[in-house]
């Protein structure tokens, strides 16, 4: 006994020291906070580290959640927002609730699956193209194209869509995507009949396979302009993905994972569905909705009243379908107009087109030129109306 005594107490500091540390690994282990919500599917925008909304951003419906989230002039987030770090222009509005601040993770974040690319590597030209799922390398969509996916699982090293392409999913695909994904001015990423947009589900990386010789992209100057020093260090020792850049003017439906990586939306987009990243910029006069349907509210600088005393916006036209039309055919009709969706209205299957219009003759040549194209999809075409003023 006397000389277990004597052990403790020759190596007292010892036994102190790994108490110590056990007691650090305990309460690691047994105090950390668990994640503020269970899962992500009500955030429309989630992201690790931090979200931009640049000025004139509509968020329709979803929540916002990251640590640090800015909110410019004229913007709205018809949704709740949770965050450690807010910066809100005084002139934009969150709706829903603030919840402030938060411990670390906010949420988690699915992990993506391993998967396999291919070897193979396509081009599309010209709108009849159709790929079924597989293992691929590239897809590479040419300006003015238009590729339907069938469905099922597809996994790539790259998609990248050009100028005015247009990406349609028939049934519930899911594209795992290695190293890049870009999509430049005016694409769209659309569902198909009786789809919802997060029926494409998007696993991206952004990290090269670590066998694969080093090749140089035509936008590696953008991209790289995309980090600062730390995250180009970072980037180029595997840590971060490459960001995921659209361009002006897209229409993006879809569930979008990205955990490594940034993403930036280009100004006057609309996007339905979710973009989970670690980061996400939106650009100015953006549409966000996790919803389906979504109006986006309008400006009240081009409110007219006309010449029947109708009150409207007047660079704004509602589109009616036929029940069996689908994201596609919407998308078809406002390009004919140089216009751009911007909100839907699911139970009557009506699309919100904005369009270059300044006068109330203006939007009568639009008006005039969709009916002219005598669609059996189209129902109907009129302004968005607010109201009818008697008397004046």
């Amino acid at each position: 006994m006397e000389i277990l005594k004597k052990r403790i107490k020759d190596n007292y500091h010892y036994i102190i020291s790994a108490l110590a540390i056990a007691g650090i690994a305990f309460a690691t282990t047994n105090f950390t906070s668990p994640p503020l919500f269970p899962n992500t599917d009500n955030f429309v925008l989630f992201a690790s580290e931090e979200i931009k909304l640049e000025q004139g951003v509509q968020v329709s419906s979803g929540d916002l959640g990251s640590d640090e989230i800015t909110i410019d002039k004229n913007s709205i987030v018809n949704g709740n927002a949770s965050f450690n770090k807010l910066k809100l222009h005084k002139e934009a509005k969150i709706l829903g609730t603030q919840t402030k601040p938060v411990s670390l993770p906010i949420a988690n974040l699915p992990d993506i699956p391993d998967f396999s690319i291919g070897t193979q590597d396509f081009k599309f030209e010209g709108e009849n193209n159709a790929l079924a799922a597989g293992n691929y390398r590239d897809l590479i969509m040419e300006k003015n194209s238009r590729l339907t996916l069938t469905g099922g699982v597809y996994n790539l090293r790259k998609l990248e869509l050009k100028d005015n392409s247009t990406l349609i999913f028939n049934s519930l695909t899911t594209l795992n995507i290695q190293f890049k994904l870009k999509g430049q001015k005016h694409v769209s990423i659309l569902p198909g009949q009786n789809l919802k947009p997060d029926d494409l589900k998007i696993n991206y990386l952004g990290i090269k396979p670590k066998n694969e010789k080093s090749e140089k992209e035509d936008d590696d100057e953008e991209i790289n302009a995309l980090h600062d020093d730390k995250e180009k260090k970072d980037h180029k020792d595997g840590k971060i993905g490459r960001p995921i850049v659209f361009g002006k003017e897209s229409f993006l439906n879809f569930k979008l994972l990205a955990p490594k990586a940034g993403i930036k939306i280009g100004e006057n987009s609309t996007m339905r569905g979710q973009i989970l990243a670690r980061k996400v910029k939106v650009e100015k006069d953006s549409v966000l909705s996790k919803e389906i349907s979504a109006i986006k509210e309008f400006d009240p600088t081009k409110v007219i009243i006309d010449s029947e005393k109708s009150v409207y916006p007047v660079n704004e036209v509602i589109v009616n379908f036929t029940a069996d039309a689908a994201a596609a055919d919407a998308q078809l009709v406002a390009e004919v107009v140089n216009g751009r969706i911007v909100g839907h209205i699911g139970f009557a299957n009506a699309y919100q087109i904005q369009v270059p219009a300044a006068t109330e003759t203006e939007l009568d040549a639009i008006i005039n030129k969709i009916k002219s194209l005598n669609n059996p999809k189209v129902e109907g075409v009129f302004p968005n109306f607010i109201k009818s003023i008697e008397g004046l």
